[in-house]
């Protein structure tokens, strides 16, 4: 295995964990050990083990990097939220997706306290709470059940759409949401 040397420091803790991330995602985190990831970033177990201390923390440190659906951060909150479900079909056509990293690792991570399950909490939480401050934003009474409604609605089709290998689902949500909104009297 040739070791790299064109990587130092957090440049190197950071190729470790995109590969980690890329092989976790690909493979299943349980078939993919940390001499798999060492030799395939291309670095030694004890390097891989000088910036991540366990498997654990560099499953986490993984989560971190994996890709993302980036929800729009400009115009009306009505509109924002339905450009939400507009980018997960945008996501899903334009990217290698073969599944919700989040769902992925929780399926094969059965300890709540692991970090990688910490992290998907605390990411869920943010995507239910961006949902429920553009509602404030739109004027919403009921701001927090239509949130939480928003947000299965879009995990539910993240999900639906990764087993089914079929944008429909994505598509059936955005004209849900459309719907939730117009009958909360928001758009």
């Amino acid at each position: 295995m040739p070791m790299l040397t064109a990587f130092r420091g957090p440049a190197l803790k950071k190729h470790i964990a995109v590969t980690a991330a890329a092989l976790f995602y690909t493979e299943g985190i349980n078939r993919v050990g940390v001499d798999r990831v060492a030799d395939e970033a291309g670095v030694t177990k004890r390097t891989l083990y000088h910036h991540f201390p366990s498997k654990d923390a560099l499953i986490a440190e993984a989560l971190r990097g994996s890709p993302i659906v980036l929800f729009p951060d400009s115009g009306k909150p009505t509109a924002r939220i339905v450009g939400a479900f507009k980018a997960l079909h945008a996501y899903l056509t334009e990217t290698d997706f073969r599944g919700c990293p989040y769902i992925l690792y929780s399926a094969e991570l059965a300890d709540r306290n692991h970090p990688a399950r910490q992290l998907i909490e605390q990411r869920i939480t943010k995507r239910r709470k961006w949902f429920e401050e553009r509602l404030k934003e739109a004027g919403s009474r009921d701001y927090a059940a239509l949130s939480e409604e928003l947000d299965v609605l879009f995990d539910g089709a993240l999900a639906s759409a990764t087993k089914r290998g079929s944008l429909e689902p994505v598509v059936a949500a955005h004209r849900v949401a459309r719907r939730l909104l117009k009958d909360a009297g928001l758009q």
